[in-house]
């Protein structure tokens, strides 16, 4: 426990994966109490107000935020995913989906071996779309396993995310939670895809970066919500009140954090 890893990425190079143990932490938590900060545990260094920078090309920051907080962003957030799956069905247990490129003109998702207990089992579901950026947004159901694709409707490239995506207000960046905590060596925390646009390259005018990805034993995140642009407040329970509660959290178990990126 008190384990956590990060990655991020840019333009120009991925920087490489970290990963940060309670080794790690402690003198980071002398370092800062040397700059007369107040000290913290490892365990609640991603849940207080601490910036946290790696390399000068990337920054981001989590800090402590309010149900209020979170509530207010949520009564002024706007899904914006196209919801028109009447417009693509599912026919004999595949979807296809209509792409630009001319040589392969669809992206087609297949079930396989429904209602067995085959662990090859495999169950696509078509979500809707991200129409603005051109998107379509498939989720895949596995043998105790789940993620979802962002398809590219130009290139027909397709990106894979852990869960279900939410776009930011000004469509520049998107998110994602871990899938359900529990199962063994599944991720835990959040994805943010940063939204390229390329005007000089008519073949991906639009292309998803892996922007932040965060990997940790802290916190089980429930729900978030874009606040602004650039920050985001995410509804979490500590891993201790998730397994105590047998993934049931009560009510008073959960808290609040703002991530802003930079």
């Amino acid at each position: 426990m008190g384990s956590w890893s990060l990655e991020i990425c840019n333009n120009k190079q991925a920087i490489p994966y970290y990963k940060v143990t309670r080794k790690l932490l402690v003198p980071l938590i002398i370092l800062i109490t040397a700059f007369g900060q107040k000290s913290q545990s490892a365990d609640n260094i991603l849940s207080n107000s601490r910036e946290v920078t790696i390399d000068s090309l990337q920054t981001f920051s989590i800090t402590n935020a309010t149900a209020d907080d979170f509530y207010t962003a949520k009564s002024k957030s706007r899904d914006k995913i196209l919801y028109d799956t009447t417009t693509f069905k599912k026919v004999n247990g595949e979807i296809k989906l209509p792409v630009d490129r001319k040589w392969k003109p669809f992206v087609t998702f297949t079930d396989t071996l429904l209602n067995t207990d085959e662990t090859d089992f495999r169950e696509y579901q078509y979500l809707g779309q991200f129409d603005k950026i051109g998107f379509y947004i498939v989720v895949g159901s596995f043998w105790e396993h789940y993620e979802c694709y962002l398809v590219d409707k130009r290139t027909g490239r397709q990106t894979t995310i852990w869960n279900t995506p939410t776009i930011s207000p000004d469509d520049k960046f998107i998110a994602n939670l871990s899938m359900a905590y529990g199962l063994e060596g599944i991720p835990n925390g959040l994805q943010i895809w940063r939204i390229d646009r390329q005007e000089n390259n008519q073949v991906e005018p639009i292309s998803l970066v892996k922007h932040l990805e965060l990997d940790q034993q802290i916190w089980v995140p429930d729900n978030f919500v874009w606040e602004s642009d650039n920050s985001l407040i995410l509804k979490v329970a500590s891993v201790d009140k998730f397994m105590n509660e047998n993934g049931q959290p009560n009510k008073n178990d959960f808290y609040y954090l703002r991530l802003r990126i930079k």
